[in-house]
C-alpha cells in the first residue's frame, strides 16, 4: 500500500513539474511584460499549491488527495487551466479600472492554449463573476468538480474544501505576485515598455 501511494506520488510529482514548466515557457513567450510576469507567477503558484492540496495535506476529506489515483497528464493540465482561469478573473473583478477581461484573455488563451470549449467554459465564469458575483464560487466550486475529474455531486465536506482551497490559492498568489513589486508598479512599467 505505501508503495503504491509512492508511486502515485511520484507520478503526480513529474506530472507538476511537467505543467509549470511546459506553461512557465509559454508565459515567458509573451510580448506584455505584465501579462508574461502574471502567468509565469501563476504556474509556479499553481505548482506550490498541488504539491500542497495533492501531496502534502493528508487530512480525511481533502478532495484533491482522495482523487490522486485519477490523476494523468490530462487532469493536471486542466488543473493548471482552471487556476490560471480562476485567478485572472480574480484580479479583473477587483481591478476594472487598470485592466479589463478583452485585453488579459488573449494572453490567458495563448499561455494555456484553450480549445474552444474551454474559452467559452472561461467566458461564462467571467460574466458570472462580474454580474452575479454571490454566484460565482459556488459555479466555480461545481465547475472544478467537474470539469478537472468529471464528478456532478459533491458531499459537502468537498465542497467546502474546493471553496477553501481557491480562496487560499488566490490568496497565496496575489501575496507573491504583488509581495515585493506592487500591482500598480507591475502595470506601470508594463505599460511604459
Amino acid at each position: 500500500m505505501i508503495k503504491l501511494n509512492f508511486k502515485k506520488d511520484e507520478r503526480c510529482k513529474v506530472l507538476i513539474e511537467y505543467c509549470k514548466s511546459y506553461f512557465v515557457e509559454r508565459a515567458y513567450n509573451l510580448e506584455n511584460q505584465f501579462y508574461s510576469a502574471f502567468y509565469v507567477q501563476c504556474a509556479e503558484s499553481t505548482a506550490a499549491d498541488v504539491y500542497e492540496s495533492f501531496l502534502e495535506t493528508p487530512m480525511e476529506h481533502n478532495y484533491f488527495r482522495s482523487n490522486l489515483e485519477r490523476m494523468d497528464e490530462r487532469v493536471m493540465i486542466r488543473f493548471f487551466k482552471l487556476a490560471a482561469i480562476y485567478h485572472t478573473i480574480r484580479v479583473v473583478r477587483r481591478r476594472k479600472k487598470e485592466m479589463s477581461w478583452e485585453d488579459i484573455k488573449e494572453a490567458l488563451f495563448h499561455v494555456y492554449d484553450l480549445t474552444e470549449s474551454e474559452k467559452e467554459m472561461a467566458d461564462i465564469l467571467q460574466r458570472c463573476a462580474f454580474i452575479y458575483q454571490a454566484g460565482f464560487q459556488d459555479l466555480f466550486i461545481k465547475t472544478t468538480a467537474r470539469y478537472i475529474f468529471g464528478d456532478k455531486v459533491l458531499s459537502t465536506f468537498s465542497f467546502a474544501f474546493i471553496g477553501n482551497f481557491w480562496y487560499n490559492s488566490y490568496s497565496s498568489f496575489m501575496g507573491s505576485f504583488s509581495g515585493y513589486v506592487p500591482f500598480h508598479v507591475r502595470m506601470e512599467r508594463a505599460m511604459g515598455q
